[in-house]
């Protein structure tokens, strides 16, 4: 399981920007970083948040 830090940047005039800051296993050093971003953060358009990423499950054989 992999934990993301995704920063979104408001905009008034276009669609909102997503990135990916960090990313983790460990959830307890995700909730650290997801700390350590939003109290850095200056500006009031952008926020901080955590997403929990799963990799998809790949089929290698034909059910019928």
């Amino acid at each position: 399981m992999m934990y993301l830090i995704i920063r979104e940047i408001e905009y008034h005039n276009v669609d909102n920007s997503y990135d990916v800051m960090e990313y983790t296993n460990d959830i307890n050093k995700a909730n650290d970083m997801l700390q350590g971003y939003t109290l850095i953060n200056k500006n009031k358009g952008t926020t901080f948040s955590i997403v929990k990423y799963e990799s998809p499950l790949l089929l290698t054989k034909e059910v019928a």
